[in-house]
């Protein structure tokens, strides 16, 4: 395993300007220590040219990594001499995930590795670069990733510091006696010293804000409007938690208000997209973050919490909407304070489950419940969420409502939450003491491997 680093920056002027250039929201030194935090290293060596200063948020300061920062004229010290270390140029923006790749399959031998991605038309790329770097007029945006899992032995960090040490010569003597290239797709790695560089490294970046887990509404509906508007916030300075308070909870509480109090049709409709807009904003706040690396447990909770006081609100709303337009049926009030009761009780459950797993999420439940609980342990409570639960997804449910106030169509909002929060809870109710034991067998099977793994650490 790899656990140290060299942040490499050349030398010269502009690069001195560069250091502190900001590439989605975060100065570029920023940026470069916390995804390599992120990729598991716990010792960087940071080189930067000679008469810059060095500017570090408190925030990356605060992470659990070793730090020491020289200049050119000083050679960068490893935590560990024998060890391979992933040298990284300095003005080579990756997203996390790529390093964290190419230090989980490194070999156990390590010369020198690299990865490679060449496109339609540079078929001959791989047969040059396994030559020697020398070959190419100049390294290539495709191949040059500008990560290196290198062998101190092979490549000293003494060259590293040498003012006016040409790297790449460097590398293209250390290429022809060994070289790894590992295919890697996509290129997840932009140079941010390139003309329209940082723009380039801001686009991949978000790229790849959506989450696997994301409801089908989410990815190919919200998305479109959420990350171009992630794009300007995230240059605003401000933090996920304030987009969270200042869009997410603002949208929400107006929606609930507007469809308790919606005597006619304008104020419905604009229940209604205040509704999916909120929905849309609540991927914001967790683009933003996941792009500028700064998720915590904290950060889930907060947004959990914040989330749901909106959705309730909303939910209360719309009970209160139907109430006032059949004030003589009473079985509405009963059934409305019924599925809130009902969703208390789910959350609550959820939230213990939450606690107990030390997930900040409460939407992990679902996932664990659908995903991870063993095929031969799933009873048609797991199998019909499994196959229905997107039905239960906020994103999905935004979605319905907005469409349905757009139709003017409140008491299909009313059954449809009713219905769904009910059938929530009973799925919870029924699953939990499962979801507990499969847990708990898990948690067990993990700690003899832990306490195993434990004396070859410390040798």
């Amino acid at each position: 395993m790899i656990r140290q680093a060299v942040l490499l920056f050349p030398e010269g002027a502009e690069i001195t300007a560069l250091v502190n250039r900001r590439v989605g929201g975060l100065g570029l030194l920023d940026r470069q220590v916390r995804t390599l935090v992120r990729a598991g290293i716990e010792h960087i060596s940071i080189v930067l040219p000679i008469g810059s200063m060095p500017k570090l948020t408190k925030l990356t300061q605060r992470l659990p990594v070793q730090l020491e920062i020289t200049q050119r004229d000083q050679p960068p010290v490893l935590a560990h001499a024998d060890e391979p270390y992933l040298l990284l140029l300095g003005e080579y923006v990756h997203h996390h995930s790529s390093l964290t790749e190419l230090i989980s399959t490194a070999p156990k031998q390590i010369s020198l590795v690299t990865y490679a991605s060449p496109t339609p038309g540079q078929a001959g790329l791989l047969h040059q670069a396994a030559v020697g770097f020398e070959q190419l007029e100049e390294p290539s945006g495709d191949f040059s990733t500008g990560a290196f899992l290198c062998d101190p032995q092979l490549l000293p960090t003494e060259k590293l510091s040498a003012s006016g040490a040409d790297i790449w010569s460097y590398l293209a003597d250390a290429s022809t006696t060994a070289l790894v290239i590992k295919r890697s797709e996509p290129a997840l790695w932009r140079r941010v010293d390139l003309p329209r560089g940082a723009r380039a490294a801001k686009n991949m970046l978000f790229g790849q804000v959506t989450k696997k887990t994301s409801g089908f509404v989410s990815r190919h509906i919200n998305a479109r409007i959420s990350i171009p508007t992630s794009k300007l916030l995230v240059e605003t300075g401000l933090s996920p938690h304030a987009i969270t308070v200042f869009l997410v909870m603002t949208t929400g509480l107006s929606s609930a208000y507007l469809v308790g109090v919606a005597q006619d049709y304008s104020t419905l409709a604009l229940a209604g997209l205040l509704w999916q807009f909120a929905a849309i904003f609540d991927r914001c706040d967790g683009e933003v973050a996941r792009v500028k690396l700064c998720e915590s447990k904290f950060g889930a909770w907060f947004d959990t919490v914040t989330d749901n006081i909106a959705y309730i609100c909303a939910y209360i709303g719309v009970l209160i909407g139907v109430q006032q337009r059949y004030p003589t049926q009473s079985i509405y009030l009963y059934i409305g304070i019924s599925a809130i009761g009902a969703l208390f009780l789910t959350l609550f459950v959820m939230y213990s489950y939450a606690r107990k797993t030390g997930s900040g999420s409460l939407q992990h439940y679902l996932r664990a419940l659908t995903q991870e609980l063993p095929d031969g342990e799933k009873g048609w409570v797991q199998k019909l969420m499994e196959r229905y639960g997107f039905v239960a997804k906020r994103d999905f449910f935004s979605f319905y409502a907005f469409l349905a106030l757009l139709a003017n169509q409140l008491d299909l909002v009313y059954w449809f939450l009713v219905t769904i929060l009910h059938l929530a809870a009973a799925a919870v109710l029924l699953s939990q003491r499962k979801m507990v034991r499969s847990f708990q067998l898990s948690q067990n099977e993990q700690r003899p491997l832990a306490s195993d793994a434990a004396p070859k650490d410390q040798r």
